[in-house]
């Protein structure tokens, strides 16, 4: 009987035991889950964070305004139209005169920005009389035709591209900032090339010249009228230096004459 009894007591105490061992490792289970709960909520928290992040940065993408002024260098009234629509022969919304703001709203091609006036009008500018530090965003890249150019300003390089591979990348030289390159998409124009040309405005010549955009054209380092290459502006190659133009040495410029095609696309910026 007393065996017995000593019996019983045992598996009353087993039992009560494994109750409170069942108690503790769900408690701890518990404790586990809670804190699985917190990570994954602080997980959620940073992911929120980031994607508020995120949206900021496109929002201030978004907002961001490119300014530029109007500025004609190639003629001395001083005056640039603002067109109804991307066509010089459209109607003039405003005249503007030179260093008058105005905010670029779309890089267009061939050499256009849509834009907005001080007073509010929206309307078009030729980007040759449109001076800026920065372009608009826009979708034109190397896979844009069979033949790419593109010339950044901010390290002075021109970039020639074949169906996206990238050809050639050497230094070249840009305009000085009062008689700047224009920015912008523009092409190879038509029938607009050749091997030699003279310039009696700025006693300088060139060679193998290729029109994008009227007057601007890529070519090479200058040279005197005799045919000598002006030594003093070919040491600037790498700087801006040109009256607008985009100054190359001569194999470059032999190799854009001899290659590209025209109706190539070109991006300057």
């Amino acid at each position: 009987m007393k065996k017995k009894g000593v019996i019983v007591l045992f598996a009353v105490i087993t039992t009560i035991s494994s109750i409170v061992l069942i108690e503790y490792n769900f408690g701890e289970k518990e404790q586990a889950t809670a804190v699985d709960s917190t990570k994954m909520e602080d997980d959620i928290i940073i992911t929120t964070n980031r994607s508020s992040e995120k949206e900021e940065r496109i929002k201030r993408k978004i907002e961001t305004k490119y300014e530029g002024e109007a500025l004609n260098t190639s003629e001395k009234d001083g005056k640039i139209k603002i067109h109804s629509e991307k066509d010089e022969e459209s109607r003039t919304i405003a005249v503007l005169d030179n260093y008058e703001k105005l905010e670029l709203l779309e890089t267009l091609p061939f050499g256009w920005f849509k834009v907005k006036l001080k007073d509010g009008q929206i309307g078009y500018a030729d980007s040759r009389y449109v001076r800026t530090r920065a372009i608009p965003p826009h979708k034109y890249d190397e896979n844009s035709s069979d033949w790419f150019i593109k010339f950044d300003e901010s390290d002075q390089t021109i970039y020639i591209y074949n169906e996206g591979e990238l050809i050639l990348e050497n230094e070249g030289s840009s305009g000085i900032w009062d008689s700047f390159t224009p920015k912008g998409i523009f092409e190879i124009e038509k029938d607009r090339r050749g091997e030699w040309a003279y310039v009696p405005r700025f006693q300088q010549g060139m060679k193998y010249w290729v029109g994008f955009k009227g007057s601007y054209l890529f070519h090479s380092v200058p040279f005197t009228e005799d045919g000598r290459i002006i030594e003093e502006e070919a040491k600037k190659l790498g700087e801006p230096s040109s009256h607008g133009c985009i100054r190359l040495p001569i194999a470059v410029a032999k190799y854009i004459y001899d290659n590209v095609p025209d109706g190539s696309i070109v991006v300057i910026e």
